[in-house]
C-alpha cells in the first residue's frame, strides 16, 4: 500500500530552500487538495506519511516541514508527537483565538516548537496571534498589497520582544513582479508556483496490524524480556489473544485445565518458543496481500536452517539461523528495502548482518536453502559439503521442514 505527501519548497532571499510546506495529496493522479476529504483527517493522513511513512530524511533532507493543523489537532496537542527542530505548526486562517487554542499554542512554544499563521487574515480578532508567531504567511492573491502595507506599518510599530524576531512568508507568489515586490516589503520566505509547483512523493506505507507485530517482534528480540510487557501487548489484538491461547490449550500441551491468561500461556510456551511463535504471527499478518507461499519458504528456511545447526557445529546458534531464515523473504513481504525493515527491529547482529552484508557462514547456509528451493540440488550439495554436509542430510531437514510447516497450518 502506498502513502502520498505533497511537498512544496520555501524559499530565503538566498533563494535557497528553507523548509517544505507539506500537503495532503490521495493519490498519485491529483495534484491538488481534495475538498471532500475532511480537514482532521487531511492533516492526520500528511502526518502519517510525512513523518512515519515516508520519512522527513526523504521529504525535507533535514529542512523543516511546515503542516497545517486543525483547532481540533491543536487542542488534542498532536503536534507535541513529532520533533519541534523539525516540525513548524501552521495554524490555520479558520481558527479563531480562543482561551484554549491559545493555550494550546503557549504549550507548544514552551515545548520549543516554530508556529506559523497560515494565511493570516489581518482582522483585530486576530492580532492576538502575534503575540505566538514566529512566521505570518500572507497570501499575495486574497490579500491586497495596500492591506499588507498597512499591516507591515503595524508589525513595524507594534513592540515585541527582540528576541522573537517575526518573520514574514509571502505565500502564492506567482510570477516575478510579485517577487520583487515581496522582497521590496521586506519579506523574509518566499512560496508559490512562481517557483516550485507542489511535488507529489511516494512511499510504501506499513499497515497498522504490520507495525503492532514488528512491535511484538522488538519485544520478545530483547536478551531478557518480559513476558508481563509482551502480554500487554497482545491483549490488545484480539486475533493474537485467539491464536496463542488456542495453541496453548491444544493437544500438544494436553494440559489438563484451560489456561486462559495470556501472560501465563506465554510462561508455558518459553522464551524460546515464544520468540518463534511471535516471528510466526508477524509472518502471517505482516503483508496480507501478499501469496502465503512466501510465508511457507520463511518458515521452512527457518526451520531447515535451525535443524542443520547442530550437525554442523552451530548448535548454540539454531535459534539465529531459525531467526535468520524467518526474516529473509521480509523485504518482499514488506515491500520494503531489507535495512529500513531490519532497522525497526531489536535483532541481533548475528541474524542482520548476513542478511544485509550477503556474507558469512550464516549467509552461506541461507544459500544452501535457496538453491534447494529453485531445484539446483547439485549446487546446494557442493556448498553444503563445505560444512560437512551430505545429499542425505539436506533432502531429511527439507523435508521435515516441508511437514513442520504443513502441521502449523501454513
Amino acid at each position: 500500500m502506498e502513502s502520498f505527501v505533497a511537498r512544496q519548497p520555501i524559499f530565503d532571499k538566498q533563494n535557497e530552500v528553507y523548509a517544505y510546506e507539506l500537503l495532503y495529496r490521495k493519490d498519485r493522479v491529483k495534484n491538488a487538495y481534495d475538498e471532500n476529504v475532511d480537514a482532521d483527517q487531511a492533516s492526520t493522513r500528511t502526518i502519517i506519511n510525512g513523518f512515519v511513512e515516508i520519512g522527513l530524511e526523504k521529504l525535507t533532507n533535514g529542512r523543516k516541514a511546515f503542516v497545517n493543523f486543525t483547532e481540533k489537532l491543536l487542542l488534542d496537542n498532536i503536534p507535541a508527537l513529532l520533533p519541534p527542530q523539525y516540525l513548524v505548526v501552521e495554524v490555520l486562517e479558520n481558527i479563531k483565538p480562543t482561551p484554549e487554542v491559545l493555550q494550546a499554542c503557549t504549550k507548544l512554544k514552551r515545548a520549543g516548537f516554530k508556529i506559523a499563521l497560515d494565511d493570516f487574515i489581518i482582522c483585530d480578532e486576530n492580532l492576538v496571534f502575534l503575540d505566538y508567531a514566529d512566521i505570518i504567511k500572507v497570501d499575495f492573491i486574497t490579500t491586497s498589497l495596500e492591506d499588507i502595507v498597512n499591516f507591515i506599518k503595524y508589525l513595524r510599530e507594534k513592540k515585541r520582544d527582540p528576541s522573537r524576531p517575526l518573520q514574514l512568508l509571502a505565500e502564492k507568489i506567482e510570477s516575478n513582479e510579485m517577487y520583487d515586490i515581496a522582497v521590496r516589503m521586506g519579506f523574509h520566505y518566499f512560496q508559490g508556483y512562481f517557483f516550485s509547483k507542489p511535488v507529489i512523493v511516494a512511499g510504501r506505507s506499513i499497515n497498522p496490524m504490520a507495525i503492532n507485530r514488528l512491535r511484538l517482534m522488538q519485544i520478545s528480540m530483547k536478551p531478557n524480556f518480559e513476558f508481563q510487557e509482551l502480554a500487554d501487548v497482545i491483549r490488545q489484538d484480539v486475533a493474537l489473544s485467539f491464536r496463542l491461547l488456542k495453541l496453548v490449550n491444544s493437544a500438544y500441551f494436553a494440559f489438563s485445565a484451560v489456561v486462559g491468561n495470556i501472560q501465563q500461556a506465554l510462561v508455558i510456551l518459553g522464551s524460546i518458543e515464544v520468540k518463534k511463535w511471535v516471528g510466526l504471527m508477524c509472518l502471517m499478518e505482516v503483508n496480507p496481500d501478499k501469496t502465503i507461499e512466501i510465508t511457507r519458504m520463511s518458515l521452512v528456511r527457518a526451520r531447515f536452517l535451525e535443524l542443520l545447526a547442530p550437525k554442523v557445529g552451530k548448535a548454540a546458534d539454531s535459534e539465529d539461523l531459525y531467526l535468520m531464515g524467518m526474516f529473509s523473504l521480509m523485504d518482499v513481504m514488506m515491500d520494503s528495502p531489507m535495512d529500513e525493515i531490519l532497522a525497526q527491529m531489536n535483532l541481533d547482529d548475528a541474524v542482520t548482518k548476513p542478511l544485509l552484508e550477503q556474507s558469512g557462514d550464516f549467509y552461506e547456509m541461507l544459500r544452501i536453502i535457496e538453491e534447494y528451493e529453485r531445484g539446483e540440488f547439485d549446487t546446494a550439495v557442493e556448498r553444503a559439503k563445505r560444512f560437512g554436509l551430505d545429499e542425505g542430510d539436506l533432502m531429511h531437514s527439507y523435508v521435515e521442514s516441508l511437514q513442520w510447516s504443513a502441521m502449523l497450518g501454513v
